[in-house]
């Protein structure tokens, strides 16, 4: 019987809408795709979320793969990603009636220091029973401690979580650590609405 509800935050409760940020920033395609490689399809990104590399160094590493006139672009870009993220309203009522119902609710996420601060804002904070922030754990998905950690910080039982992610991989892990798991593609949300009533009796 599913008890604990956990989401994964991007594509899943937040929506990535990068290509809004990167049009304020960019005046052509090549100049958008330059910027887009240099930070978040970049190493660098990937640091931020395992908390491996501060905010600062980052940017400095991202800016000499660009050249010096999209330097101050890349530093904007990294100052206001995070108005390139769209609550996901579905998965945000989802979250609200199922809380009613009596389950618990939490996030694990792979995600960098500033998204904490970022989703206490917005309201989400509120609603968790708990969450597991990447770079704050230093871990991240699919590696199975981050699992592992999330089950004996709130003291749960595998068997009986659901977890929610948009990566495949992330899901194979979880499942690896006995949760359950389920593919989530934020444009199929009433397939997932069925799904989850059919394999986990979750209405």
């Amino acid at each position: 019987m599913i008890k604990n509800l956990v989401f994964d935050l991007g594509n899943v409760v937040l929506i990535l809408d990068w290509n809004s940020v990167l049009d304020k920033y960019a005046d052509n395609e090549e100049d958008k795709k330059l910027l887009n490689q240099a930070t978040f399809e970049s190493e660098e990104w990937i640091k931020l979320d395992d908390g491996a590399i501060e905010k600062a160094e980052a940017i400095k590493n991202m800016k000499s793969h660009l050249p010096e006139r999209l330097h101050n672009a890349c530093e904007g870009i990294m100052e206001h990603w995070k108005s390139g993220l769209v609550i996901n309203d579905k998965i945000i009522n989802f979250i609200d009636t199922s809380k009613e119902k009596g389950y618990n609710i939490y996030v694990l996420s792979n995600a960098p220091l500033d998204i904490p601060e970022y989703i206490e804002n917005i309201g989400l904070e509120a609603k968790l029973d708990g969450k597991i922030i990447s770079a704050e754990e230093r871990l991240s998905k699919p590696n199975h401690k981050i699992y592992e950690l999330l089950l004996n910080r709130y003291n749960l039982n595998a068997e009986e979580c659901l977890f929610m992610d948009d990566r495949k991989e992330n899901i194979e892990a979880a499942r690896e650590c006995k949760l359950n798991g389920y593919v989530f593609n934020y444009k199929e949300f009433d397939k997932f609405l069925v799904d989850i009533k059919n394999e986990y009796n979750i209405d």
